[in-house]
């Protein structure tokens, strides 16, 4: 493969140089052209063999035409015109003393380092270099005179620096050249991918915001309208039918707070969403009147608790809060406390024997937005009762500031949740905690693995898995 950068490029472009083109027959034709006329001008010097007169001219026009053919290739095949028309140009230099020899020796050297690889144009500059030093010395051992050994001094330098100091500058600006468009393109997919993954993170915030807060809203429709029909009491129907209503106009106003949000210019703008801890309390209420719900104040205040910890302990609530509206059965109990550094979520309710198992993301979802701000969360049968006696319990401990990187802190045994070793993630867990948080418009945040907060990856499939036996989940 090729260490140079450079290289690379300039043979990834090869292809579209190597052809020979009409400016390559037009560049030979040329210095033909140049050969002949100057051979009918008479154009010469003596060569610098003073004892010999040097071979006829018909044949230094024959040597200097077969020169110029080896021009055609130049871009084909660079090593051509170094291998032919150096050595009869150099020959017809030393011999003959046609002027067109001189043309045609810098063409030799500046063709390589202009259109060969870089390892021709560096061995090319030192055989450049070494022919120079070499005609100097031969020069000063034959014992030339003077005057002649100035002038092979001017030719040697001359005929050396020129084509390897204008070809390997012309080199350098054209890889200059091709690297910045190189990079221009790269920046160009960059900004591509930029948008493209703006606009995934905009979709998933949406889906977000459907499954936590539209979603619930619509399931509570959904219950309360199902449960007023198989009511006899005017009463009961009644209220169950008014917690419907209410439930569809909060979805409304959900859903055009989004539809807003999206048709405004200013993204940055949040969508007010009905979801708050008295909207849950009453969708627990609506599906279990005697229900038990203790929210300690602190959870709602900025100073004691994070407000990105207080979005996410609110979309776990909601998230729980539909799963035993939608799953579960009564009794239900909600409690919310704030302990030292520690904000405990503690959710029971007795399930459903009938209960379709779910697809596994609601659980995902608490999961990851327990981790998200270095917490942890489980939910499945709860311990106290036993496997078999039909209580389900959601437990997610969250730190009142997010600590990111931090380990995030472990329930303890009394609490029904395995402590984990150091090191290792929660047993609870189907899924690592996110490497990095990129912060949404949601409160919330999105790791480097691919996942989102419903837990599901780039392909769509769940990051949590269900077994039968754990039946309680929200299907979106």
């Amino acid at each position: 493969m090729f260490a140079d950068p450079l290289e690379a490029r300039a043979h990834a472009s090869a292809p579209a140089r190597r052809r020979i083109t009409r400016r390559d027959v037009l560049m030979t034709a040329g210095y033909a052209a140049i050969v002949l006329l100057l051979a009918a001008m008479g154009a010469r010097n003596s060569g610098f063999l003073e004892s010999w007169d040097g071979w006829p001219l018909w044949t230094s026009v024959l040597l200097l035409l077969v020169a110029s053919a080896s021009l055609l290739w130049r871009r084909r095949l660079p090593l051509l015109p170094l291998v032919v028309a150096g050595p009869l140009a150099l020959a017809e230099v030393i011999v003959g003393g046609q002027v067109a020899a001189y043309m045609l020796l810098f063409e030799a050297f500046f063709e390589p380092i202009m259109h060969g690889s870089m390892r021709l144009a560096r061995r090319t500059t030192g055989i450049a270099i070494g022919l120079a030093v070499s005609a100097l010395l031969v020069a000063a051992g034959l014992g030339a005179s003077g005057p002649m050994l100035l002038v092979v001094v001017l030719i040697a330098t001359l005929m050396v620096s020129t084509p390897l100091l204008w070809g390997w500058e012309v080199r350098h600006h054209r890889d200059a050249r091709v690297s910045a468009e190189t990079l221009a393109a790269v920046e160009h997919e960059l900004a591509a991918t930029r948008a493209a993954h703006a606009v995934e993170t905009e979709r998933r915030t949406i889906a977000h915001d459907l499954h936590d807060v539209i979603a619930g809203h619509l399931s509570a429709v959904s219950l309360h309208t199902n449960l007023a029909a198989s009511l006899e009491q005017p009463e009961a129907r009644d209220r169950s039918l008014l917690t419907a209503r209410d439930s569809a106009h909060a979805a409304l106003r959900d859903l055009r707070s989004m539809i807003g949000v999206l048709s405004t210019e200013h993204s940055a703008e949040l969508p007010s969403v009905t979801l708050d801890w008295p909207s849950l309390t009453a969708r627990l209420h609506g599906r279990d009147p005697d229900a038990s719900v203790s929210i300690a104040p602190e959870v709602e205040d900025p100073s004691r608790v994070e407000p990105s910890v207080q979005a996410a302990l609110l979309r776990i609530a909601a998230e729980a809060s539909t799963n035993a509206v939608r799953h579960g059965l009564a009794p239900i109990t909600l409690a919310v406390r704030v302990e030292d550094e520690l904000v405990t979520f503690e959710l029971t309710n007795r399930r459903a024997e009938s209960t379709v198992p779910g697809s596994g993301v609601g659980r995902g979802a608490i999961a990851h937005r327990a981790t998200a701000v270095g917490g942890s969360a489980t939910s499945g049968p709860a311990p106290d009762d036993g496997p078999d006696a039909g209580s389900w319990r959601v437990l997610a401990l969250l730190p009142t500031r997010a600590v990111g990187s931090e380990r995030p802190p472990e329930p303890d045994a009394s609490r029904g949740l395995e402590p984990r070793a150091a090191g290792s993630s929660p047993s609870s867990l189907s899924s690592p905690a996110p490497l990095s948080d990129i912060p949404t418009r949601d409160g919330f945040a999105r790791d480097r693995t691919g996942r989102d907060r419903t837990g599901r990856d780039r392909t769509g499939h769940d990051a949590a898995t269900t077994s039968p036996s754990t039946n309680q989940e929200v299907t979106p």
